[in-house]
């Protein structure tokens, strides 16, 4: 759910802004409407899409997944679901 704001022409902002894809981009994968799968290299956890939350899964397959955190930013759960995956406490739930 990006939103692009224009820039104007001539803007530094415009000089400074790349079309590279972010690290949530390539860390997930879209596999329903409302739901995504985190995959930095497998399947480790889900993210569902429940307006205006994000609802953040730890496991794989979906049905044996736990639910590990509730956010309002995609790219925060990306990250939140990864770090628990990857073992990390280095992740701030409620941040």
């Amino acid at each position: 759910m990006d939103v692009e704001i224009p820039i104007p022409t001539g803007s530094p902002q415009r000089a400074e802004t790349s079309e590279q894809p972010t690290s949530a981009d390539a860390a997930c994968e879209r596999i329903d409407f409302d739901r995504y799968v985190v995959t930095p290299t497998a399947p480790v956890g889900y993210i569902d899409v429940v307006p205006p939350l994000y609802v953040c899964y730890l496991g794989h397959p979906y049905p044996r997944a736990v639910e590990i955190a509730q956010v309002y930013d995609f790219d925060h759960a990306v990250g939140i679901v990864s770090a628990m995956a990857a073992g990390s406490r280095d992740h701030a739930l409620a941040g």
